[in-house]
């Protein structure tokens, strides 16, 4: 420690040393305390002095402290510094009007990536907007401030920082003053958790490591989910699933909106019953008949309860409230005057969760966690966080980033006490740091149904992505207002296949609003040949359910984004970093999705290396920019050269039908992309929905040398094979070019019979590759085949 005092100044300096945390540090106006958390990441708090609402009521951060602080950490009065060569300058948080500021400051070439959703270029360096997840109806590019705020944020210089204060808050990333990075917020404690890492992998996956990952969801949450906006009848939503079903496109859920317990968009909010019998007559036996077509069921639900409602009288005792405590009766909201759900208290959680009960009773599966910022939250408003361990009411700004969370953690709560072995859906639109861990899968909200709309998704998303949140998607097709554009349709699915949920969603009321645009969600109902365009591209999402389920695994176990954009995995690539329109699924695979209508042509950059292209199998070097016919019927995606990737062996029927078809024993195709650098790659599996599920790994790696291709596969499961099991592989080695396989060693046994080369005409080109099927029972294989050139 080294202690030095004069007239303004206090000066520590603390670097290697141990000693047990939190380490406070007073200065002239306030205290500093710092704790280590891990090896790189060091929380850093100020409290002014005088400062009495200090409370942290976030639990995003789940990791434990360390015992020592080894992180270099010199403060000089309200200056700390953070790093080797001092990298990192915060300055304690100073009053700005309401809030109270952070600054952070910048190099010149620094750019900062995160912030939650904003339809804004990835680096967020220029921009200033709120932390305060507010609904935006009809949005297209340039929203700055939409439904799900997340104040972390990664850095250029390799740092990331996370604010974690679920108060209302702005983040200012050098607009006002271009070389500081304010972060204000109105209440609770000011802290900042600095992480250090050698590149964006490593500050994500740290972050993960402090909040957590996603659990594992449902196998069938990666199939197609039918919803619209919405079904009102118990007839109609038969009848277009039976369209569904005679279009041979699969489905795996349907998800009902708000006229399951209303025949009216105002005034029902708070039923949460079936009360048109006329309308419903059976919706028990409705729910019955799709589970028997391994159909899932998913129910909205809100937070609100209106006076017009079945519940008004009863659920009043769980309101949030007015400053003299008595409940708040909101007079302006869209859906009818009503109350907000003080869903902080346990109370108001057991009577709000006796209201799923019900509904899971008779087979509901899923659910949908609607208008949950809360979209109406006076700043008047009062919460009671007293089962929190708090004892003061908390203003609604103070707790507003945290209310959708909060809701999303009593669901997850109370179902895994009454279902410990299945897995949530959880559908919602609003949360905070720390909410992927209890299920969620966000939307972005009411996205216009405009290109506009459609070019906003991917850096929506993709910055989503970027803050800990894994599972963002957004309404396939677009959702408000339009015009029935075919083309849009169409390509906004061909962007869907590639996100983590794949749901198309819009506006179709048909009879109930006469004065709204309708459009159709279900590919069943577009007309030809755009039903055809978009049936193909389900059925892509569905030969990929092998490769995208290892995905989740790995966002479970290693917290791996499922989407990322180029930088990610590139961050050294200053072409890569500008790229907006384009975006990783995986690691493996390149998408490039068509923004604009009439797009003839498709330029797209391709990272450093070897990229085959997927519609028909030609390769072209990396580190350049190439030029794609932007043909309707495809969407242009590259495979890495060397990348392994397991698919859905389609052969035992004619159509998918929905996930529950998927046998990985039977039915697995493993597709290699020739490199002469050795390659890994992995399949999870296991059943595809128990809780906490010890899957399957099995490892393939892949080399190619000259003429011989040779891959080795192994099990870390091999006890799954003593009683005679048997997987089946497909073997696939993709070529641009007719290389017929001569020979193939099994284990050093030659085939008798090889096949021939193998093309078929897809988008109307050829792909080429070779196959071989194979039997795995648990034994580590080797697997050599020669070609003829």
């Amino acid at each position: 420690m080294k202690l030095k005092f004069n007239l303004t100044v206090i000066f520590w300096s603390f670097f290697l040393m141990a000693f047990a945390q939190p380490e406070k540090v007073a200065v002239k106006d306030g205290t500093w305390t710092f704790t280590q958390y891990a090896s790189n990441i060091i929380k850093i708090s100020f409290k002014p002095n005088g400062y009495i609402t200090n409370e942290n009521v976030s639990d995003a951060v789940i990791k434990k402290p360390v015992q020592r602080i080894s992180i270099p950490v010199i403060a000089e009065g309200d200056i700390v510094y953070v790093g080797d060569h001092k990298k990192i300058k915060i300055s304690a948080p100073a009053k700005k009007d309401e809030f109270n500021s952070f600054d952070i400051i910048l190099n010149d070439s620094e750019k900062i990536f995160g912030g939650g959703e904003r339809a804004l270029p990835l680096n967020r360096r220029g921009y200033k907007f709120n932390l305060y997840n507010n609904p935006s109806y009809g949005y297209g590019e340039g929203a700055e401030n939409l439904n799900y705020s997340v104040p972390f944020f990664t850095s250029s210089n390799g740092y990331g920082l996370f604010f974690d204060n679920p108060s209302k808050g702005y983040a200012d990333i050098g607009k006002t003053n271009s070389n500081i990075f304010e972060a204000g917020f109105v209440s609770g404690e000011l802290n900042v958790y600095v992480i250090l890492g050698k590149d964006y992998k490593e500050i994500l996956s740290s972050y993960y490591k402090l909040t957590g990952t996603q659990p594992l969801p449902p196998r069938w949450a990666l199939g197609n989910l039918m919803s619209r906006f919405g079904y009102s009848s118990q007839a109609q939503v038969e009848n277009i699933l039976d369209s569904m079903k005679k279009q041979d496109i699969p489905v795996d859920a349907i998800i009902f909106d708000l006229f399951w317990f209303g025949d009216s968009i105002k005034s029902t909010m708070g039923n949460l019953a079936w009360i048109d019998k006329n309308k419903w007559p059976d919706p028990a036996g409705m729910i019955r008949g799709f589970r028997k077509q391994n159909i899932n069921t998913i129910l909205i639900t809100e937070p609100f309860v209106l006076q017009s409602s079945l519940n008004c009288e009863v659920s009043k005792q769980y309101y949030a409230i007015d400053s003299t405590g008595n409940p708040y009766l909101l007079t302006d909201f869209y859906f009818g005057k009503g109350g907000l759900i003080d869903i902080f208290r346990k109370d108001a959680q057991q009577w709000f969760w006796s209201k799923y009960k019900e509904q899971m009773k008779i087979g509901v599966e899923g659910w949908w966690g609607d208008l949950g910022e809360p979209e109406k939250h006076p700043s008047n408003m009062y919460h009671n966080l007293t089962d929190l361990g708090f004892k003061r009411l908390f203003k609604a700004d103070e707790v507003h980033n945290i209310y959708g969370h909060t809701w999303t953690k009593m669901l997850y709560t109370q179902y895994a006490k009454d279902y410990p072995n299945k897995r949530l859906f959880s559908l919602n639109r609003s949360g905070f740091a720390g909410s992927q861990r209890y299920s969620i899968f966000p939307w972005t909200g009411d996205v216009s149904r405009s290109w506009s709309g459609l070019r906003a998704q991917l850096p929506v998303i993709l910055g989503m992505s970027m803050s800990g949140v894994p599972y963002v998607h957004s309404d396939a097709g677009g959702f408000a207002g339009g015009e029935g554009d075919n083309e849009l349709y169409v390509r906004w699915l061909q962007f869907a296949a590639f996100t983590p949920i794949f749901k198309p969603h819009g506006t179709a009321l048909d009879s109930v609003d006469k004065n709204s645009f309708s459009f159709p969600s279900e590919a069943a109902l577009i007309t030809e040949p755009y039903r055809t365009y978009a049936k193909n591209i389900i059925d892509l999402r569905y030969l990929l359910l092998p490769y995208n389920y290892t995905l989740a695994y790995k966002q479970t176990k290693y917290g791996e984004p499922l989407i990322a954009p180029l930088y990610y995995y590139y961050p050294k690539d200053t072409t890569a970093v500008n790229v907006g329109d384009e975006f990783m699924w995986g690691e493996n695979i390149l998408v490039a999705p068509v923004l604009h209508k009439d797009e003839k042509e498709r330029e797209i950059y391709l990272p450093e290396g070897k990229w085959y292209n997927f519609n028909d199998t030609s390769s072209v070097q990396g580190n350049s920019w190439i030029n794609e016919q932007a043909d309707i019927y495809k969407i242009p995606l590259y495979i890495k050269a060397g990348s392994i990737i397991p698919t859905w062996l389609h052969i035992y029927q004619d159509t998918f039908t929905s996930t529950t078809d998927y046998n990985s024993l039977k039915g697995v195709e493993i597709s290699y992309y020739p490199s002469e650098k050795r390659s890994q790659g992995i399949l999870y599996d296991d059943d595809g929905h128990t809780k906490n599920a010890t899957g399957e790994i099995i490892s393939f790696e892949a080399v190619t040398k000259g003429k011989m291709v040779t891959m080795n596969i192994s099990t870390n499961k091999k006890q799954l094979y003593q009683k005679g099991v048997i997987r089946k592989f497909r073997i696939k080695v993709i070529y641009p070019i007719t290389y017929p396989i001569v020979t193939a060693m099994l284990n050093g046994k030659r085939f008798k019979n090889v096949p021939l080369i193998y093309s078929v005409e897809n988008y109307n080109q050829y792909a080429t590759f070779n196959e071989i099927d194979i039997k795995f029972n648990g034994q580590p294989v080797n697997l050599q085949m020669s070609f003829s050139q």
